[in-house]
């Protein structure tokens, strides 16, 4: 399941209108009206936000990281349905909008599933295009796309964005218009002219942001750290990790996987190698090598010199296919050494994947938890919302304390080989241990490093409040 809209907030706990797009496992149910609503925001920026559709009702629980941003989870348990999930929230600028405002070169990440059925397979398209605004069309790009394993890397076909014909209002009104991509239709919201929000009406499940492009660098350098997340013919699964580039070359590589519970360190990597870096498009390939020879590739375009999208494309024995299907982050590193000094302050959390329940027929679903912590001396205090979908009544557990730690390493950046954890201590739960990967003060990546209780592969994201 995959949303995506807008809503008007009033300022005083209302909601009075909005609108929405869905697609459930590629069915796609467009422009649904979000007649009304509430929102509650508590002096930690945790609170809580109603949706009413008709007569259908969705609930969220938000933690604000600005008054422009903030995190969330679907917390919606009700008669008619049962739902949750991850994602965030961005202040969309002011009415009226324009076609126009969509101009230029932008980097875009889409995840989800494909057309298959009855079994979909994952997928995660990534790359850049151009909009030229005089003429609404999509005259160039550049993707990759991966999948269940299955690459294919190119030109794009000319794409264009529209208003919907069949809802002209809701582009006035809402931002809301069409897009054909690669051959794939849209849905897509405005946020503002750097960032568009998109999600497939065809061909599958396909969701995600595209953002303005701008910066890039003539040559790379500084330590990156990545974060992915996805599957493998296990199970789930998750990468995250950090390389330093020095004159296009790779080195300081160290990483951590979680594949369907099975989770690894990978310390000695080798073989580090930066290629077909272009300036233009923002796109370079990297790889490395684990100790037994395993190979490691990834693919990435970078939407200024900070930031980009990345793509898993590790080699399978197949030619023109990969292990894994996982696409995420890359940061570049600022900001270090890290400390008790610099890792402080009130930081919302969240995290997303997938969690197993025991008994005599254990059962793997949905996890999602979001919180807002605060750090004092490395020590974590703060309270949390949690929903798996492996409970028996389908419902989300709320205002869960938290507690635990933050163990830095070292300079705390893990370019001298060693790790960062994080211990999360919830309410009724066993102690949950994460190996983390600081960007700045400010942002951190994170993995569950463990399943010594209960089995999990989820990744997750620390971010200050500002």
């Amino acid at each position: 399941l995959a949303r995506v809209g807008t809503f008007i907030a009033d300022g005083k706990g209302n909601i009075t209108g909005g609108m929405e797009d869905v697609n459930a496992d590629g069915t796609p149910s467009n422009a649904i009206a979000i007649t009304n609503g509430t929102y509650t925001v508590s002096a930690d920026g945790r609170g809580a936000m109603t949706l009413n559709l008709g007569t259908s009702t969705l609930d969220f629980g938000i933690t604000l990281t600005s008054n422009s941003d903030g995190l969330l989870i679907d917390e919606t348990s009700n008669s008619n349905q049962a739902s949750t999930g991850s994602g965030n929230l961005i202040l969309q600028q002011s009415t009226p909008f324009a076609l126009s405002e969509i101009a230029g070169t932008y980097v875009f990440d889409f995840s989800g599933s494909d057309a298959s059925q009855p079994n979909p397979n994952p997928e995660s398209f990534i790359g850049q295009f151009v909009v030229d605004s005089n003429t609404q069309t999509i005259p160039t790009g550049f993707f990759d796309d991966n999948v269940g394993g299955e690459l294919n890397s190119g030109a794009m076909t000319p794409g264009t964005i529209a208003q919907d014909p069949l809802q002209t209002s809701s582009f006035s009104a809402f931002g809301r218009g069409i897009a054909t991509i690669a051959g794939q239709n849209f849905v897509f919201y405005i946020v503002n002219s750097g960032r568009v929000r998109f999600l497939s009406t065809n061909n599958g499940m396909l969701s995600g942001d595209a953002v303005s492009q701008a910066g890039i660098p003539g040559g790379l350098t500084g330590g990156f750290v990545f974060v992915v997340g996805g599957s493998s013919a296990n199970g789930g699964l998750t990468r995250v990790g950090r390389f330093t580039v020095s004159n296009m070359t790779l080195g300081q590589m160290l990483m951590d996987v979680n594949d369907a519970s099975n989770e690894a360190q990978f310390n000695n990597l080798s073989n580090g190698s930066i290629t077909s870096y272009d300036s233009t498009t923002g796109r370079a390939q990297v790889s490395f090598r684990d100790s037994g020879g395993q190979v490691y590739s990834f693919v990435f375009y970078l939407s200024s010199a900070n930031s980009g999208v990345i793509q898993d494309i590790s080699p399978s024995g197949t030619v023109g296919f990969a292990r894994v299907t996982a696409d995420g982050s890359i940061e570049l590193q600022s900001g270090s050494p890290f400390t008790s000094a610099n890792v402080s302050g009130t930081y919302a959390m969240n995290w997303s994947g997938l969690v197993v329940a025991g008994g005599s027929f254990p059962i793997e679903d949905e996890e999602d938890l979001l919180a807002q912590a605060n750090v004092t001396n490395l020590t974590l205090s703060g309270a949390a919302d949690l929903f798996q979908f492996t409970s028996a009544t389908l419902t989300p557990r709320l205002d869960l304390g938290v507690g635990g730690a933050i163990q830095i390493n070292g300079d705390g950046a893990s370019d001298d080989g060693h790790r960062n954890g994080m211990t999360v201590n919830l309410t009724g739960a066993n102690p949950i241990n994460f190996v983390v990967y600081v960007v700045n003060p400010q942002l951190a990546f994170f993995a569950n490093r463990d399943n010594s209780g209960t089995p999990r592969v989820v990744v997750g994201i620390l971010k200050l409040q500002q």
